[in-house]
Formats: structure tokens, C-alpha cells, sequence
């Protein structure tokens, strides 16, 4: 949490010398998955998009015309889902996993994005925009979720050693903005996100592991 709070302390420094700056907040429903790796024995079931959702503070910062940079801080849940009935029967990650076991797998993250944002048209009216750029995540805790017969959830808690503290990824984003009074607009939004860096820190093996998140989502930003 003091990483966080630092991060948040900078956050808001930053756009002090920026004029007509605007700020924001944005909810989002976000489906995620991860890249195939071998689950137990060899096995490698098809993963399903876990369903979450997610949440953001920003940040807009004109630089020049049509063009700003927006920096957020974002909490998200990442993950998968395995639905089909399996024959499994294992551990993974030190979970037992029984006979027909479905499993529900969640990552959280606290992250910080830092966006170029391009408006298409003029800015102060309706109008759609695109950004790209990185982002930086800080992984807080994970867990999971075994459904015995798809009736009985058995929730565990797995070790933070086993995934890396940091995650790297890229976000390309498309949406609209709506002037709904003075010096403030409503926006839709959707978003990909490519992990870059692998997620898991197993021993001896490293596993290639990585995030993939589709949202939408939407919010408010007012000019200050």
C-alpha cells in the first residue's frame, strides 16, 4: 500500500503545472484471460474470460491541439476460467484439484497506465478519441475458486511468492465523449490490454504465462 500511496501522491503532483487539466473517474466490466500453458500433467484446457470488474481514477493533461497524456491508477481483477467438465484431478499451485473440478482463477492489481490521447474532431464537442501506451502493474493478491460437480466453491487464497510483483503490459483504447454541462463530459470506452511480462514465478520451469483483458466500461470527467 505505500508503493500505492506514493504512486498516488505523484500522480496528482504531476498535473499541478498543466493548464486546463481535467480529472476523471471510470467503472469498467472487464473479461479476461491468459495465454495457454500446461495446467496439470500435460493437460491444457481451453480457458474461458473470467468476468470482473474494475475501476479507475485519472488524470487528462493537454500537451498540444488535439493531443493530451492521461495517467490513471486503476485497480483491476485479472484471470481465467476453466468451464468444461475436466478430468483433472492434481494440484496446481498447490490447490487440489478433484475430479471435475472447474476452476476459477484471479489475479488483482493495482495499475498505472500512462496514456497518449488523440481526439478526432473537435474536443470540446461530441467527439471520438483513441489512446495508446503502457502501463505499469503492482499485483496485490491472488486466488482461486474450485467448483466440485459445479455445485460446491471451494475458495482459496494462493501464495503471493508465486507471482511476480510487477506486470508490464500495453493498452490500446477507443471511445466517445459527451459535453453534458459546463466543463463537464461523459465518455464510453472500450479497451484491450496485452500482458507483456509473464505473471507466474514458478521454480525451475517459467511458465509462459501471460494477461489478456477486453473492457468497457464508463465515466465522468470534469475540467479543472
Amino acid at each position: 500500500m505505500k508503493k500505492v500511496s506514493i504512486a498516488l501522491f505523484a500522480f496528482i503532483l504531476s498535473g499541478s503545472v498543466f493548464a486546463q487539466k481535467s480529472i476523471g473517474v471510470r467503472g469498467a466490466f472487464t473479461a479476461s484471460t491468459v495465454t495457454k500453458f500446461d495446467l496439470i500433467e500435460n493437460v491444457t484446457p481451453d480457458f474461458k474470460f473470467m468476468p470482473s470488474a474494475g475501476g479507475a481514477v485519472f488524470m487528462e493533461l493537454p500537451i498540444m491541439g488535439n493531443f493530451s497524456v492521461q495517467p490513471e491508477i486503476v485497480y483491476t481483477q485479472k484471470g481465467f476460467m476453466i468451464n468444461e467438465s475436466l478430468n483433472m484431478g492434481g494440484k496446481f499451485l498447490g490447490v487440489d484439484i478433484p475430479v471435475n473440478g472447474k476452476v476459477n482463477f484471479r489475479t488483482n492489481y493495482v495499475e498505472m497506465p500512462v496514456l497518449a490521447k488523440f481526439h478526432i474532431g473537435d474536443k470540446e464537442s461530441a467527439h471520438y478519441y483513441f489512446m495508446l501506451g503502457p502501463s505499469l502493474g503492482v499485483f496485490t493478491d491472488a486466488g482461486m475458486t474450485v467448483r466440485v460437480l459445479n455445485i460446491f466453491p471451494i475458495k482459496t487464497d494462493l501464495n503471493s511468492n508465486m507471482f511476480k510483483p510487477i506486470e508490464l503490459s500495453g493498452i490500446a483504447a477507443m471511445g466517445f465523449e459527451l459535453p453534458v454541462a459546463e466543463k463537464v463530459m461523459i465518455f464510453t470506452e472500450a479497451r484491450y490490454q496485452h500482458g507483456f511480462s509473464r505473471i507466474l514465478d514458478t521454480p525451475v520451469v517459467q511458465l509462459p504465462v501471460r494477461n489478456r483483458t477486453l473492457s468497457g466500461g464508463m465515466g465522468i470527467k470534469i475540467k479543472i
